[in-house]
């Protein structure tokens, strides 16, 4: 089996463990971490933009079947995000944490915003009030989470340095 393939695998499966039982009880109101982005991140980190988007896909395809009338928009967004992810690799210094909970915290905001854009597109759902109140909050809550997890996975060598 191939290391992408092994990776992702890996991954998807603790990230939607993840968000299924330690999200739930770590959530704040509303506000919980989102597990599935910080596995994409790492995902999109150790791998490049083509795994990042590969695997953002699938991720958010499994991601779309709790929410079938908006089926596509969660792995449209995801790919989108673990490619910019996957891009930008090479320009960012993995290692401090700084970098690292900023990278995942921006890259949940703009994936969350992209999503509610969609949402609120297709289901004339509400914009603002959630952006405020669920969105900044969760993608702030997620770039915090991620910390340790991303320098676990540093540890691991699941986050290659070269090209």
């Amino acid at each position: 089996m191939s290391r992408f393939l092994r990776t992702t695998l890996i991954l998807a499966v603790l990230a939607l463990a993840g968000n299924v039982l330690l999200a739930p009880l770590m959530a704040v109101g509303e506000i919980a971490p989102d597990f599935v982005l910080i596995a994409l991140v790492i995902l999109a980190l150790g791998e490049g933009a083509f795994a990042g988007t590969l695997g953002g896909f699938a991720l958010g395809l499994v991601s779309d079947t709790a929410i079938p009338n908006l089926l596509g928009l969660n792995a449209f967004c995801k790919a989108l995000a673990g490619y910019l992810v996957g891009r930008s690799r090479s320009r960012l210094v993995i290692g401090l944490p700084l970098v690292e909970g900023s990278l995942v915290a921006a890259t949940a905001l703009g994936h969350d915003v992209l999503y509610l854009i969609g949402q609120s597109w297709l289901s004339e759902a509400a914009f603002f009030r959630p952006l405020f109140t669920v969105v900044v909050p969760s993608a702030l809550y997620t770039g915090l989470v991620s910390v340790p997890l991303i320098r676990m996975a540093d540890f691991l060598r699941l986050l290659r340095r070269e090209e």
